[in-house]
């Protein structure tokens, strides 16, 4: 463990604190990023074929985290964001000036193996993500690898810390799990400085609110 009461894993870099934000709290910050969020429905063309972005995002802060080429507008920080990134500021010791909240619909939505090594998080970024809602699997793998090296059940509150070298040395995923049926919410903050320096992927998105009247 580290003085801070975190898990350290992989030689320090991925951090864990389960618990970090209490259930009943954990429950209610669910219920309002639900409720609140404006939620965009993400479509665009990969090799000239349509795509949507298996997930719901949107961005906040200084900064919008543009990946893949897609690139967005962020929204101003909320008062509730902005607590909640004090508090993840506070753990990972450094300061945020971007976030990317997502939402898992059930267990059909996820993430493939990436890593967050944009030019625009700079060498060694540290990023913090606050889980909510379902649990889901994180799966860790180092670059080249065919097989995970670390799985981690990331539930309602828990707090995971992403640092040092981990995105030049190893890749991670949210697979798909069909057997979960509820959504999960994950806030991801992180430090953003620069241009970035890569081509626009034309994309269209539409705002949507949970649930999704168009199903």
């Amino acid at each position: 463990m580290t003085a801070a009461g975190l898990a350290s894993l992989l030689d320090d870099r991925i951090r864990v604190a389960r618990g970090f934000v209490a259930p009943a709290r954990a429950a209610a910050l669910m219920a309002t990023l639900l409720r609140e969020t404006p939620w965009l429905a993400v479509r665009y063309e990969n090799g000239g074929r349509p795509r949507e972005l298996p997930r719901l995002t949107v961005n906040y802060g200084e900064r919008s985290y543009d990946y893949s080429g897609l690139v967005f507008t962020p929204l101003p920080w909320t008062p509730l964001l902005t607590e909640l990134r004090a508090l993840a500021e506070a753990t990972a010791e450094t300061r945020f000036n971007a976030l990317i909240v997502q939402l898992y619909r059930d267990g059909e939505d996820g993430v493939n193996w990436h890593a967050d090594d944009s030019p625009g998080v700079g060498r060694d970024p540290i990023i913090a993500s606050l889980s909510f809602g379902a649990t889901r699997q994180f799966l860790v793998r180092a670059r080249g690898a065919s097989e995970p090296c670390l799985t981690l059940a990331l539930a309602a509150g828990d707090l995971l810390i992403m640092r040092g070298d981990l995105q030049h040395t190893h890749q991670h995923k949210v697979p798909r799990e069909p057997g979960v049926t509820g959504p999960r919410i994950n806030l991801t903050f992180r430090t953003l400085a620069g241009p970035a320096p890569q081509p626009e992927v034309a994309h269209a998105s539409r705002v949507v609110r949970w649930p999704d009247e168009e199903g």
